[in-house]
């Protein structure tokens, strides 16, 4: 079972991989408590992503749950993930509707 580190590292590679993409680790201190692992930002829309391990039922705390909700009300594209593969899921509409407009 991989640990949460590497699944954070990995995502956190493949936000910076992307083309108009930045992406950072929010170090865990007693004033984060609550916020997500990783903020990020594609294209001008803001990210917050809650990493987990899927071992142990390990699930978003009701602290985690209001702070992605209070993100997600703003705008921001927020969610929980348990691997690389959850993230990318959740991204790539957003990715398509970019790449859309850029068509357009």
């Amino acid at each position: 079972m991989p640990r949460e580190d590497s699944i954070v590292a990995s995502v956190l590679k493949y936000l910076n991989g992307l083309e108009g993409g930045v992406a950072e680790k929010v170090q865990g201190t007693a004033y984060s408590s609550g916020k997500a692992d990783i903020n990020a930002c594609y294209k001008g829309q803001s990210i917050r992503i809650e990493m987990k391990t899927p071992d142990n039922g390990n699930k978003t705390t009701k602290k985690q749950e209001v702070n992605l909700l209070r993100w997600r009300t703003a705008g921001a594209l927020a969610f929980s993930a348990y691997s690389l593969k959850e993230v990318i899921d959740h991204l790539e509409p957003l990715i398509q509707e970019k790449a859309e407009k850029c068509t357009k």
